[in-house]
């Protein structure tokens, strides 16, 4: 009975040492320049797709209450499943188990093209993000 107890033990414990990323299954932190429907590959079957921006700031032509932000729309596909997220500056980045511990966050010096007036938006949002190791 220890015998059994004691090999049930060890696959229990091998298990859940299988289970945490190691050192070597973390992806490395690198910065990524993309512009809109622009996608790049993380790791085999991983991607990250950068969508578009949506942007509510206040036209220079207009009076606000809200300032308003931009919001940069991404995707990310892990194999065939595919889940959207937001990245705005000043909040948090963004965690997935499919990252294996790292997290993306928008590069601290982007700055969004100015908003202009309320009938023309900018022709495009380029955007930079980088992954962290956690």
């Amino acid at each position: 009975m220890r015998s059994l107890f004691r090999v049930l033990s060890t696959v229990l414990a091998l298990g859940a040492l299988g289970a945490c990323a190691t050192t070597d299954d973390r992806l490395p932190e690198a910065r990524f320049n993309l512009t809109e429907r622009q996608g790049v590959m993380l790791a085999p079957r991983l991607s990250v797709t950068y969508d578009g921006a949506e942007d509510s700031r206040c036209p220079d032509n207009a009076r606000c209450i809200w300032a308003g932000q931009v919001a940069y729309r991404f995707t990310i596909r892990i194999g065939s499943v595919a889940q959207a997220f937001y990245l705005v500056p000043g909040q948090p980045g963004y965690t997935n188990p499919a990252l294996r511990g790292s997290r993306i966050e928008l590069d601290r010096s982007l700055v969004a093209p100015p908003r202009g007036m309320a009938e023309v938006r900018p022709a495009s949002y380029p955007v930079t993000f980088n992954m962290y190791s956690m």
